[in-house]
């Protein structure tokens, strides 16, 4: 499971990651099946999921995706 699928599962729904970071619901699915999120997102998602998913597991995603 890729860390930004687990960010989702900790958190809830896609579109409550979506409400989090003032995005539209599409755009999380789309990360999803890309296996990542923006950069400019992970801290923000890291903070919403109590670290559960740490800012190095999303970035480590970020970076195998490039």
């Amino acid at each position: 499971m890729k860390a930004i699928e687990k960010a989702v599962d900790i958190i809830g729904t896609q579109t409550n990651v979506a409400d989090i970071l003032g995005v539209k619901q599409a755009s999380v699915w789309n990360w999803i099946h890309r296996g990542r999120l923006p950069a400019k997102h992970i801290r923000s998602v890291a903070k919403a999921t109590n670290h559960k998913v740490s800012v190095n597991e999303l970035l480590k995603d970020h970076e195998n995706n490039n």
